[in-house]
């Protein structure tokens, strides 16, 4: 129970404590692309949430034992040592690259600290390799090899001082005489120049892969943007063809170029036809094309007659027959050629054109009459009235063959009238 109880409780301090140290290394300059200094940060991230513990429990424990064998003074060397190194580690004031030189200057002066004072010769070289090996990690090639150079000085400022012994080091000059720190200095530069060079070129291969990467990353994202932005016109585009095909107020189909199957309808379609959808689909324009008018059609089918408008005459379910004007054009739909039909039933229109017809008929036959059948009969009228008036000898005849003379000319004039107003009715129907 102990260990159900314990265990969940060191895993929440254990996240806590690493999410902590995410939080202080926290770089805000980078960008979210994953490139080569994401990775550098985080493995120096991670390098100091494991160091700090380990090297406050091995620090603790050498001050303890410094202090035993009388060195207070590395034992106080030790202290500060880890101090400066979780003050800055963890300093979030200062610039996260600033850090990693900072920490690196500071085990460089470890390093120097103990193979002088103490002797510790490979213990220092270690901490000076190990931190060659952390720039090379964490900088670029000029600063990986400027900690090359930079060994290369402290390790022959060494050889100057164990030469020349200017100074009270007698832990160093009996632990290193000259010709043996020689052979260390020289085997130590050449392992890390080794190590450097090989470090580099994995990461400048690393850091060129990467750029690619993300480069290759962006074009892909930007290709799938474009696509996306393409596929939405075109789903807007179908929406829109939807639109004004289903639910337009005139009836639209497709049909095969070739078989002349419906494939699509709109309500009008159904409304106006009285077939069911499923029924189109499974009929050809033959179902409700008059028989008489099919080869006209067929006729129009071709690519000479494409886009171009015709009247013909159609049978709906209920067997009436209606006159529609066709207007199509050549589409391409699921791969196929078909026919983009649009149908206007104008069998009023043509009834009311017949309407009138008859009544422009009529108005000739009126004014026909008018100007021939009763104009020569009033003809004779007017020449008997004007002989009558010439041939009176009272004056009472006179004025009444006069009265006589007035109506037949009016209804002359009434008569041309009559005739005048039926052409123009006619020339405008």
């Amino acid at each position: 129970l102990k260990m159900l109880i314990s265990q969940p409780l060191i895993k929440k301090y254990l996240n806590g404590y690493k999410s902590l140290i995410r939080r202080l290394m926290f770089d805000p300059s980078l960008k979210d692309e994953k490139n080569l200094v994401y990775w550098q940060n985080r493995l120096f991230t991670i390098a100091i949430s494991y160091a700090l513990p380990i090297s406050l429990l091995v620090v603790t424990f050498c001050i303890v034992l410094e202090i035993n064998t009388g060195h207070k003074y590395i034992a106080i060397l030790d202290f500060v040592a880890i101090s400066l190194f979780v003050s800055i580690a963890l300093n979030q004031k200062i610039v996260l690259h600033w850090r990693k030189i900072l920490v690196s200057l500071l085990m460089v002066l470890l390093a120097i600290s103990m193979m002088a004072f103490t002797g510790a010769l490979v213990t220092g070289f270690v901490y000076l390799f190990s931190v060659s090996i952390f720039i090379s990690l964490q900088f670029s090639d000029k600063l990986s090899f400027g900690s090359i150079g930079l060994n290369f000085l402290i390790c022959a400022a060494f050889a100057i001082i164990i030469y020349f012994q200017p100074f009270e080091l007698k832990i160093l000059y009996q632990s290193a005489p000259l010709d043996r720190w020689i052979i260390y200095s020289t085997n130590f530069l050449f392992m890390n120049l080794v190590a450097v060079i090989l470090i580099r070129q994995l990461l400048n291969g690393l850091d060129q892969t990467m750029v690619k990467e993300i480069f290759l990353l962006k074009e892909l994202r930007k290709e799938v943007d474009d696509r996306n932005k393409r596929d939405d016109l075109l789903k807007e585009s179908e929406l829109h063809y939807k639109a004004l095909f289903f639910q337009s107020p005139l009836p639209k189909w497709i049909i095969d170029a070739e078989t002349l199957q419906f494939l699509q309808v709109n309500e009008a379609t159904v409304k106006i036809y009285g077939y069911t959808e499923n029924e189109f689909l499974n009929m050809t324009l033959h179902d409700i094309h008059h028989s008489e008018k099919m080869e006209e059609f067929i006729k129009t089918n071709d690519s000479d007659q494409a886009d171009k408008s015709f009247v013909t005459r159609q049978i709906t379910k209920s067997g009436e027959e209606i006159d529609v004007e066709f207007r199509s054009t050549n589409l391409q739909f699921e791969g196929k050629a078909v026919r983009l039909v649009i149908a206007t039933d104008i069998t009023q229109q043509i009834k009311y054109n017949r309407e009138m017809e008859l009544k422009n008929r009529k108005l000739k036959e009126i004014a026909y009459m008018q100007s021939h059948v009763i104009r020569v009969p009033l003809a004779n009228i007017m020449g008997l009235s004007d002989l009558l008036v010439r041939n009176t000898k009272t004056h009472e005849e006179r004025q009444l063959f006069n009265h006589l003379d007035t109506s037949v000319k009016q209804l002359d004039h009434v008569i041309n009238e009559i005739v005048r107003r039926a052409a123009d009715s006619s020339a405008e129907l």
